[in-house]
């Protein structure tokens, strides 16, 4: 799910997911999307979430069987406020971005007034 967009930021082409995509996340989209670039080793992509809440360090508890098999979910948290926040696995989210389909060549797409600003003009 989600596999083989790319955007460019700042004149580097890197694949992104959108998390909304890959969690079956049906509800309404957000009007302007959000990209957190993340990286993990040599290797950088893009996520493509509703709102950024801030960073914290936390105790990552383990999955259970229930979600054990939820691909780019890491584990859970409890969060100062008593609420559970899901923790992603970012080098599976990275290897999920950077999939493209099989017999497809990657597309380029534009997703909302975030991912445009980022993209560089085209000379005529």
């Amino acid at each position: 799910p989600g596999a083989g967009r790319y955007l460019n930021l700042r004149g580097e082409v890197l694949p992104y997911v959108r998390l909304r995509d890959l969690f079956d996340d049906d509800t309404a989209a957000v009007r302007r999307e959000k990209v957190l670039v993340v990286r993990y080793g040599g290797h950088k992509a893009g996520l493509a979430v509703d709102r950024l809440l801030g960073e914290c360090q936390t105790v990552v508890k383990p999955l259970g069987k229930v979600f054990g098999q939820t691909p780019g979910l890491g584990g859970f948290t409890i969060l100062g406020s008593g609420e559970v926040a899901m923790v992603l696995d970012v080098p599976r989210l990275i290897q999920l971005a950077g999939e493209a389909p099989q017999h497809h060549a990657p597309r380029r797409e534009t997703a909302g007034e975030t991912l445009k600003g980022l993209q560089q003009p085209q000379a005529a």
